[in-house]
């Protein structure tokens, strides 16, 4: 069988991931990235913090996704509702997940 790339080609494809010029890429493990989960409306985004307000104890969530209008793409940060969201990946992926506070006062702790 005859690979496109010519004999040898698949061992520097799989260390393309693993090591740079600056040395080791992944480490131990792979790198974090924020968990997905999908918006009301249906859009995927990934979430990258928990907000708990003080006020009145409600739980907040920072979410990241990219609108696309046609030719146009928008990154967008939104500040939601926790209980607007679905988790799609497993309950594991959701515990690195940053949490703040918002004090009654206005500072973030």
């Amino acid at each position: 069988m005859r690979h496109a790339y010519g004999a040898g080609w698949l061992i520097p494809v799989l260390l393309s991931n693993l090591l740079s010029h600056t040395g080791v890429v992944a480490g131990a493990g792979a790198p974090w990235a924020p968990p997905l989960v999908e918006l009301t409306g249906g859009m995927t985004g990934h979430l990258l913090a928990w907000e708990r307000h003080e006020r009145d104890g409600s739980w907040w969530a920072w979410v990241s996704w990219v609108h696309d209008a046609g030719r146009r793409r928008d990154h967008k940060v939104v500040l939601v509702r926790a209980e607007s969201l679905r988790p799609l990946e497993p309950p594991e992926a959701y515990k690195t997940v940053p949490r703040r506070v918002l004090g009654r006062d206005g500072r973030i702790r």
